[in-house]
């Protein structure tokens, strides 16, 4: 079984930028084959990374909802959808990814979502990283997107806001029915001069662990601000040093 991270937090915290880094370092400086998800509907990690997928599974969810699929003679209606899901997997740089587009409305899509979940258990048994960008409600991993978690990371930065909406999520992951071995904050954009110690103490209250401040990182800013992807930056990012540092501590 892969070693499965899942990051989640609410928008604006650089929570997919730091999803990019992670598969940046695991798959180039650590050397893993990196399963890249992103489950958040603004679907972000893509450009992030550089590359730019043709279509969702979302899609495929949708198109079999509505019998808009034109099935290949001779082959199974499960066996077609096996591949329509594997042609939305984008080979990288050393990395694939896969994007889940946005979340499903009101009506029913059990039979595509048992497939989606089979697939995704099986891709987790072929890559030995798997890293998941989910929006802060965690839409697909409460729909049982897949069913273990070894790290779920909860970005935030570091205010009052920001503290109340780690306690949300983090409720919310002990709801979800799914194992979750482990879970962490991450402080991201971290000033020079920047005083957390407020933000820390209500974590520490509240049970919770921040496991990292990745500092403000200027070069990260501007390319991030450019649109261009995390492989861009040069190895001596700040930013990026700080958090390769970390998951070299939690990723085995």
């Amino acid at each position: 079984m892969g070693f499965v991270i899942a990051l989640s937090g609410k928008g604006g915290m650089g929570k997919t930028t730091l999803a990019a880094l992670m598969v940046r370092h695991l798959s180039h400086a650590r050397g893993k084959a990196v399963l890249a998800v992103d489950a958040d509907p603004n679907s972000g990690l893509g450009e992030a990374l550089g590359i730019s997928p043709e279509h969702t599974l979302a899609d495929i969810r949708e198109d079999t909802r509505e019998d808009r699929l034109q099935l290949s003679a001779g082959m199974s209606k499960e066996r077609h959808l096996e591949l329509l899901i594997q042609s939305c997997l984008v080979e990288g740089n050393k990395f694939d990814l896969l994007t889940m587009g946005r979340p499903e409305g009101p009506k029913c899509y059990c039979y595509v979502n048992n497939l989606l979940r089979k697939y995704l258990d099986e891709a987790t048994k072929e890559y030995p990283i798997v890293v998941i960008d989910n929006e802060a409600g965690m839409e697909h991993l409460s729909r049982r997107t897949t069913n273990n978690v070894d790290e779920l990371f909860v970005v935030s930065d570091a205010t009052r806001q920001g503290a109340r909406t780690v306690g949300r999520i983090m409720k919310l992951a002990d709801s979800l029915p799914i194992r979750v071995k482990r879970k962490e904050v991450l402080l991201n954009n971290i000033v020079p001069g920047a005083d957390a110690a407020d933000f820390r103490a209500a974590m520490r209250d509240a049970g919770f662990n921040v496991a990292l401040e990745v500092p403000y990182d200027r070069g990260l800013y501007q390319a991030c601000a450019a649109g261009k992807p995390v492989f861009d930056l040069p190895d001596s990012s700040e930013a990026l040093q700080q958090l390769s540092k970390f998951l070299d501590t939690r990723v085995p």
